[in-house]
């Protein structure tokens, strides 16, 4: 087996160890505060400053990753990421403080609202403060995530990540009675150091930086010009989610909260599927553009697109249709209570769109990242960014809190939309034919498997097994039928994905 082959089964096998603790970490959080004012201002003001661990953590990395290869074609690698991580570590010590010491200004005018419960503005400032703080740490995490992606060691990545997540989780479990909902944002900040710390004494290489070598401001400013429009993009996603945050806010206790755990679940697929793809064709991409393949590259944009709609088709529909029983397993117990559990399972729903569309623009922002157009892609995500307000405003006025959940649907359509015809007509085009050939036999397996699905549950009544026998024959029934549909239709993405054999170029 090729070592890029072993490279992808790792990757998946510790993306899916990530989302898993991801889980866990939800389900601690939704055990012990269910969807309580507490659970609201954490959720609500963390937003903020994911934004920015977001834009750094994701955006550099993806911008590295091209510029590394660009300076190692030259000889110039190892000095490259010397200026890059030494520059990074100093603009992250300047966010950070300027973040901190921000903190209570930001809960006071974004969120008025949680003065009325007690201790609730305390809660939103901590969680800010300690988020912002470790930012310290997180930009040179993600020169160095960029680094081993560039050396096809994506797991590492994912590694790094996990630690993060096992940490926070530790930490709410271990000290939620002494410290309360604060245990959190706590236990994020001592993880983020602790993934630092494992990456710089034990997995990075001995020969990483030139201690010595000063920063070459010049090619500093070069590399940043590059990573703020990739930056600004990855974070319009997260960007977006805040504003959500700002107006589920001033709903009143628990719709935060209930947002929060029915996003975070039904992105999972768009966390595994989604970074897992566009993560494998990056150097791919970045390969083809260094050594100006544009048949290569149009290649790679064209076969992720196909694999991210055969694996998100099935995945989102079987969704939809088990959304309260999936949900009612994963989050009720403890405070999290019945009527949680439906008001969660309503607001998946409206969710479902924005987990397939940003799941294809994950896709397509490679190619702009690759061809150093970043700047496209920004203006596409700040106009969804204006979007998404409007949307927000009049969907929350007309629909309430699923007018939320449904504007980032929309949202996402114009978005993804907007971003594929543009990388098209920049990139002169892709195979359309094979696309919708694709798109056609995928979508008919797909709607085989839900009519069989309906069928089974009018007639069958699985539901009366229980929710967790209920789900394993549907996934299992559901399963077969779409793989069998396109084995029939002789699906090319589908054979060669399950292929072990080289796939003849």
């Amino acid at each position: 087996m090729s070592k890029l082959k072993i490279s992808v089964i790792l990757l998946l096998l510790s993306t899916l160890v990530l989302k898993f603790s991801s889980m866990i970490r939800d389900l601690v959080i939704s055990g012990l505060y269910g969807d309580s004012y507490m659970a609201d201002a954490y959720f609500a003001s963390m937003t903020i400053p994911n934004t920015i661990i977001l834009f750094l953590l994701t955006g550099l990395k993806d911008a590295f990753l091209p510029s590394y290869y660009k300076f190692e074609v030259k000889g110039a690698g190892f000095s490259h990421q010397t200026n890059i991580i030494k520059s990074t570590f100093l603009f992250s010590i300047a966010i950070a403080l300027i973040g901190t010491i921000l903190s209570p200004f930001l809960v006071d005018i974004l969120y008025p609202d949680f003065s009325s419960y007690e201790h609730g503005t305390s809660i939103a400032q901590w969680t800010i403060a300690l988020y912002f703080l470790s930012v310290v740490f997180v930009g040179v995490n993600a020169i160095y995530e960029g680094y081993f992606d560039a050396k096809k060691k994506f797991s590492i990545s994912t590694f790094s990540q996990t630690i993060v997540v096992l940490v926070t989780v530790l930490f709410a479990l271990l000290f939620h009675v002494r410290w309360g909902i604060y245990s959190v944002p706590i236990g994020y900040l001592v993880g983020t150091i602790l993934s630092f710390i494992l990456k710089l004494v034990i997995i990075t290489p001995k020969k990483f930086l030139l201690w010595n070598q000063r920063i070459d401001w010049k090619e500093v400013k070069e590399f940043y010009w590059i990573f703020l429009p990739v930056g600004i993009t990855i974070a319009v996603g997260q960007i977006n989610l805040s504003v959500n945050m700002l107006f589920a806010a001033g709903m009143g206790e628990g719709v935060v909260s209930n947002l929060n755990y029915a996003f975070r679940l039904i992105s999972i697929p768009q966390a595994i599927f989604g970074v897992t793809i566009a993560t494998i064709i990056f150097p791919i991409l970045a390969q083809a553009k260094a050594e100006s393949n544009h048949d290569l590259f149009k290649r790679g944009i064209e076969r992720g697109l196909a694999v991210m709609l055969l694996l998100l088709a099935p995945t989102i529909s079987g969704m939809v249709f088990l959304i309260e029983p999936i949900i009612r397993i994963v989050y009720e117990r403890g405070a999290f209570t019945e009527s949680a559990t439906m008001l969660t399972s309503e607001y998946a729903l409206f969710y479902m769109g924005s987990v397939f569309f940003y799941s294809i623009q994950a896709v397509i922002a490679k190619g702009f990242y690759t061809l150093e157009k970043g700047h496209y892609i920004m203006r596409i995500g700040l106009l969804s960014i204006v979007i998404n307000i409007l949307s927000n405003y009049l969907l929350a006025k007309i629909m309430g809190p699923e007018g939320l959940a449904l504007s980032a649907s929309i949202v996402g359509f114009i978005y993804s939309t907007l971003t594929f015809t543009t990388l098209y007509r920049i990139s002169g085009g892709f195979n359309i034919k094979y696309l919708l050939k694709e798109v056609g036999k995928i979508a008919i397996a797909t709607l085989l498997m839900v009519l069989v699905l309906i069928g089974i549950k009018h007639y069958f009544g699985l539901f009366v097994l229980g929710d967790i026998p209920n789900i394993l024959i549907n996934t299992v029934i559901g399963g077969l039928v779409f793989a069998g549909v396109l084995v029939i239709l002789k699906s090319s993405t589908f054979l060669d994905t399950i292929s072990f054999k080289r796939r003849k170029q």
